[in-house]
């Protein structure tokens, strides 16, 4: 082999090089604007508008207190204002119980209520579970909805107390509307209204009278009575 043969070989230009590093480097730096720091979406991509998971405010207004005393020479003020203590105290429990039935997007969308029926006891459980469409938005309404908001809720407690001034039970009285809006355009004004029957020793529901009288509504407006159902259990003895 001749001693000058590898000096004779021919050698690629720098450029030829310089040109497949420039395409590299580009296309890295391309993959790192589109997707971003952590893996992010490619910003010109456009997901649109869709349901969203939050779970709307919503907080009951407290009409009216009363106390029923069982025993003629009762201090009626002293009761009274204990009556509005209690008033006080379940609200917030009863805001919760209806952001669950109605509200809650976790819950309605997979028609999934056991927050709700966990403050039924033991013997007005499965009478409540059994009227699921009344008490609760219903089964099946995340494929009917797209959204549901608050609109606004009553209360007001008639509180039963024992001779020596403690309370016994509870029964509320309720007012619930919301607005639905269905995943055909439409909209329902959602009216629950009833009375819940509450242990004072558990504050578990004992017994209730539930009503829906929702309505179709052309635009989101407050909702007007429309019979839709009723639901209803007496207490055990």
């Amino acid at each position: 082999m001749p001693a000058n043969r590898s000096a004779r070989k021919r050698k690629t230009p720098l450029g030829l090089i310089a040109i497949p590093v420039v395409l590299v480097l580009g296309a890295v730096g391309l993959f790192s604007f589109l997707s971003g720091d952590g893996g992010a979406k490619i910003p010109f991509i456009d997901d649109g508008p869709g349901p969203t998971d939050d779970v709307p405010a919503f907080e009951f207004k407290i009409k009216k207190t009363r106390a029923v005393a069982t025993d003629d020479q009762a201090d009626v003020d002293a009761l009274a204002q204990q009556a509005a203590q209690v008033g006080t105290e379940l609200r917030p429990m009863l805001d919760e119980l209806f952001t669950n039935a109605f509200l809650d997007p976790a819950n309605w969308q997979e028609g999934d209520y056991e927050e709700v029926w966990e403050r039924f006891d033991d013997a007005a459980r499965p009478t409540a579970e059994q009227n699921v469409e009344t008490i609760t938005l219903g089964a099946t309404a995340g494929d009917v909805y797209e959204d549901v908001a608050p609109t606004k809720g009553s209360l007001e407690f008639d509180v039963l107390f024992d001779r020596e001034g403690a309370p016994t039970s509870v029964v509320v009285k309720f007012r619930f509307y919301a607005l639905g809006t269905r995943k055909d355009g439409t909209y329902t004004a959602v009216n629950s209204h009833g009375q819940l029957f509450l242990d004072a020793g558990s504050w578990g529901i004992t017994a209730f009278t539930v009503k829906r009288e929702d309505t179709q509504t052309e635009s989101p407006a407050p909702p007007t009575p429309g019979p839709s159902g009723s639901a209803s259990a007496s207490a055990s003895s």
